[in-house]
């Protein structure tokens, strides 16, 4: 049996984000943020540094300006928010944003220049990209008289296995003094007078 300390290290768990800067670093930005996340155990890896574009993706409200791309992987949690709160006190908020590693945003932005097919799905009358289907296989007298002796043969292997599939009404209730209750009875007597 493992102990608790391997199950502990089997358990590692990793928050990653995806950090971009854009425009010029201060000094030692990675330094500063490094000990103001400390908490969190980070590890930040520079991925990656644009050319200066005219527009770049994430920032169309800044011009001329190159994107630095961080990997940042913390060991103890923490939330995109919490990481944007520390990094403002080095970027202005105009010149950062702040993802979590799977954020769907980011696989919008690495599949934008996906090419489209031409064909639009609506007005194809013949459903060509469908799955064939045998209608035999799900509709039909087949399918019913099929589906009825499965039936049958569930009900008689139920019997066979000692599984009592009736359902019987219980008895009415007696008690000490023989008087019927009103509760399990079948013919409950209406309680109103002259009925």
């Amino acid at each position: 049996m493992k102990t608790f300390k391997e199950y502990l290290a089997e358990n590692k768990k990793s928050y990653p984000f995806r950090l971009k800067v854009a425009g010029d670093l201060p000094e030692n930005f990675i330094n500063e943020l490094k000990t103001c996340i400390g908490k969190a155990n980070p590890t930040i890896i520079e991925k990656s540094k644009t050319p200066i574009q005219s527009t770049p993706l994430d920032f169309p409200e800044l011009s001329n300006v190159e994107v630095h791309t961080f990997e940042v992987v913390c060991e103890y949690p923490i939330t995109a928010p919490e990481l944007a709160e520390h990094v403002k006190y080095y970027v202005p908020e105009s010149n950062f944003r702040v993802r979590n590693g799977g954020d769907a945003g980011e696989y919008e932005h690495n599949t934008i220049d996906m090419e489209p097919s031409g064909e639009s799905l609506l007005t194809d009358s013949q459903y060509k990209e469908a799955a064939k289907v045998k209608v035999k296989d799900y509709f039909g007298d087949d399918f019913n008289k099929g589906f009825l002796k499965d039936l049958s043969k569930a009900s008689k292997q139920r019997t066979k296995d000692g599984f009592n599939t009736e359902y019987k009404i219980a008895k009415s209730k007696t008690d000490k003094s023989g008087s019927v209750s009103p509760i399990s009875s079948v013919d409950n007597p209406d309680p109103r007078k002259g009925k």
